[in-house]
Parts: structure tokens; C-alpha cells; sequence
């Protein structure tokens, strides 16, 4: 999570009060090809531990990194952290992985500014339309992207709402919409833009899910499609039905949400690494889709071993999982290859930000925030 500041619910309970809580990347002329796999593929290439920094605590929709890990694992409660060997086709890399969480652990910290105050870190999830603005002080490149759309969303009670089918169908209904504390471009796009009203939009810090729940269906809300309607319908007694939602993807803010982001030093160092564990990492996003079972089990057990407050369920995982896919959160990118930006889609964002936001974005380019270079065309979740 970011400064900006999405932040999930921290706890989900019987009761509301626990619920309460400048380097321009030019494509290879050489197409990447498949890794050779096998013991040590990645020992020669890249650091003897390869560190991933997320952006919120352990979930489903990080399940490709999670996937990486092998059976043989440590986890340190106190640093937050998992590690063990990186594991590429039941074969161990010769490199070993660790995962560090983000949330209240890290103050809220975005991975982009951690990567720049820890040089261990050599991966760190990013919002391209968030990350544009911040290059002059810690420029980071998109090596892989991980979701090929964002699971965010706007969702509302279909009982106090039945005529309601968008997001732009609340603006006629003057729906309260509970978007937290962020300054995200994406509200300011949808004001701007006319899909709702500056007036409907509630910024306050509200908590999950008391807020909500306490409005009795009147509140409109932010957050993952591929969570919250689970947590809202099976995991909130006071609350126990369905909510109704649409990704604010589908308003034309398309965001590329948990990307797979280095730092520009890392880009030109570490180049030999890249050009062989991002194809790895592009199956492991393609083996989560096909087999999340292993992987969900081990992330609900780092949340309760973390022991930060968030809670997480396996069912939660499951449906997370399913929604993913069926939204087509998780699978393959425009172009039927896991994991590559459009460039186009990239430049749409750059103009977004530059019309809504508030940051400086006049020197970024697709070419300067992303690259493909690393990407093996042939992976796909099919």
C-alpha cells in the first residue's frame, strides 16, 4: 500500500470494532526465449537472495510471487518476512527469495520509496499511474505486469441501489462514495470527467467495514472486486448480504496495479538477472492461475504468523482467486502474453495523470516507465 494510501480493512471479525481499523528502457532487439531450467539456472546471474518488496500485507492477488517459494521456507514474524529457495520447475534456482510485506509494518510506505532506502530490495509492486509522478527523486522501471488489469473498484448495496449498474449510475442517485484518504488520480479523473460528482465523494479515513455497515446501503465504496464483496456477503454477520460493484478499469483509468517495478540502478546492473528470472516469474503468475491451492494456504498462513491485525481466510484466497481470473484481474495481457504493458495504455495513463493529477509528469514516456525487454512472449496463462 501507498502513501496515497488505498488501505484495506485490517480485521474482519464477529463485531464491528474489529472490523474497524532519466532512463529511457529501448526494447532488445533480442527477443527473450524460454529460461532453461534446472538446479543453479539463476546462481550465476543474479543476488544470492533475490528480495521482493509488496505493497500491503499477504493476499491472493500477490499469489505469483508467493508462488516462487519452495516448501523449505523460514518466516520471521518479527521482520515480516518469508524467505527461502526460489524454485523454478520443482528445481531449486540456486538463488534464494525473500518476500517483505508492506502496511503498518513499513508506515504505510510505498515499495518505490523503500527500494531507494534499502538497496537489497531488488523488486517492489507499483502503480504506473502513481510511480510517474515520483521518477525526479526515485526513478523506478515496470520490468513485469503482474495483474493485467486492477482489481479496484466502486461498490454499493444492489438493494438500496437496484437501478444501479455503474459507477456513473451513482451520480443520479447522489450516493455518498467512501474513497479514503488518497489523493489517487483516478477520483479526480472520475470527477473531471463527469462520472460523478466532486460533492459524493467522502475523503475521510472511514473504517472498514463500520462505515459501510453503519450507512445501512446509503454508502458507496472503494476497494478490490476480488475481496471485499466476499468479505462483505461471508465474513461481516452485521452486514451477510451480496454488494454489487464495477472496476474502475472499466470508466477508462486503466491503471497497471502491482507492477513488478525496479529501480533504474538495478535496470542497468542487474540486466543478465532480469533477462532470466522475469520469464520465471511470468510462469509463476501463469502457475497461480492454474493451481492457487499451495500458495493460498501459505498466505493465510503468513498473515496469521505476521500477526499485524489483518485478517485473511482461505476462503477469502479462494474467491479472490476465482473473481481474478473470472474479471480477467489475473491472466494473460492484451497482447495473449502473460504479464507485457501496452504502451498505448501506458501513454493514456501518463495523460490522465497529467490532466488530474497533481504531480509532474511533462518528461515521462511509456518507454522511460516500462519495458517489455525482459518479457518471453511465448508464456501465456492460454
Amino acid at each position: 500500500m501507498t502513501t496515497s494510501g488505498i488501505r484495506r480493512s485490517m480485521a474482519v471479525g464477529s463485531t464491528l470494532l474489529v472490523g474497524s481499523l532519466v532512463l529511457t528502457a529501448c526494447g532488445s532487439d533480442e527477443e527473450p526465449t524460454a529460461t532453461t531450467t534446472g538446479e543453479g539456472v539463476l546462481a550465476e546471474v543474479c543476488p544470492e537472495t533475490v528480495v521482493i518488496q509488496a505493497d500491503w500485507e499477504p493476499e491472493a492477488e500477490h499469489g505469483g510471487i508467493y508462488k516462487l517459494i519452495g516448501d523449505d521456507y523460514t518466516i520471521d514474524a518479527d521482520a515480516k518476512s518469508v524467505t527461502g529457495p526460489l524454485i523454478v520447475d520443482g528445481e531449486d534456482s540456486g538463488v534464494n527469495i525473500e518476500i517483505r510485506i508492506g502496511g503498518t509494518s513499513v508506515g504505510f510506505q510505498s515499495a518505490q520509496s523503500l527500494i531507494y532506502q534499502d538497496r537489497d530490495i531488488m523488486f517492489g509492486y507499483g502503480r504506473v499511474g502513481e510511480y510517474m509522478a515520483t521518477q525526479a527523486d526515485t526513478p523506478v522501471i515496470g520490468v513485469l505486469a503482474s495483474m493485467a488489469i486492477s482489481p479496484y473498484a466502486v461498490y454499493w448495496d444492489e438493494e438500496t441501489y437496484p437501478e444501479v449498474e455503474t459507477i456513473a449510475d451513482l451520480k443520479g442517485t447522489g450516493a455518498p462514495i467512501s474513497v479514503g484518504s488518497s489523493e489517487d488520480v483516478w477520483v479526480d479523473y472520475l470527477v473531471g470527467t463527469g462520472v460523478i460528482d466532486e460533492d459524493q465523494v467522502d475523503r475521510s479515513d472511514q473504517n472498514k467495514p463500520a462505515a459501510f455497515v453503519s450507512a445501512k446501503g446509503e454508502l458507496a465504496e472503494a476497494g478490490f472486486l476480488t475481496a471485499e464483496p466476499f468479505m462483505y456477503e461471508e465474513e461481516i454477520p452485521e452486514w451477510g448480504k451480496p454488494v454489487k460493484g464495477q472496476l474502475i478499469h472499466d470508466t477508462g483509468f486503466p491503471e497497471y496495479f502491482q507492477a513488478l517495478t525496479v529501480s533504474t540502478a538495478t535496470y542497468e546492473k542487474e540486466a543478465d538477472c532480469l533477462k532470466e528470472i522475469v520469464p520465471i516469474m511470468q510462469q509463476a503468475q501463469v502457475d497461480y492461475i492454474n493451481d492457487a491451492s499451495a500458495t493460498n494456504e501459505l498466505v493465510v498462513e503468513l498473515v496469521k504468523e505476521y500477526d499485524t491485525g489483518w485478517v485473511y481466510s482461505l476462503e477469502g484466497g479462494e474467491y479472490a482467486h476465482k473473481t481474478g481470473v473470472e474479471l480477467g484481474v489475473l491472466g494473460d495481457s492484451e497482447d495473449g502474453v502473460m504479464g507485457t504493458f501496452d504502451l498505448e495504455r501506458v501513454q493514456t495513463l501518463i495523460d490522465i495523470v497529467d490532466e488530474y493529477g497533481k504531480g509532474d509528469v511533462s518528461d515521462a514516456t511509456p518507454e522511460t516507465l516500462v519495458t517489455n525487454e525482459f518479457i518471453d512472449t511465448s508464456i501465456s496463462a492460454g
